[in-house]
């Protein structure tokens, strides 16, 4: 269970809906599969796994 304080925004990038990218940190827009195996995240450009952008939800 969340209070009040953990709700509040202190200035941390948890409540992005991105997710971040795996190599730099950076919140990843899109993802764009260049083959099976492989993605490329937007806008940073790094390479990454082609389900980055899949929820478990």
């Amino acid at each position: 269970m969340r209070s009040e304080s953990d709700e509040r925004d202190d200035g941390g990038d948890d409540t992005s809906p991105l997710p971040d990218c795996p190599r730099c940190g950076e919140p990843v827009g899109f993802v764009t599969a260049t083959g099976p195996l492989t993605a490329s995240a937007s806008p940073c450009g790094c390479s990454v796994p082609p389900g980055l952008g899949n929820r478990d939800d």
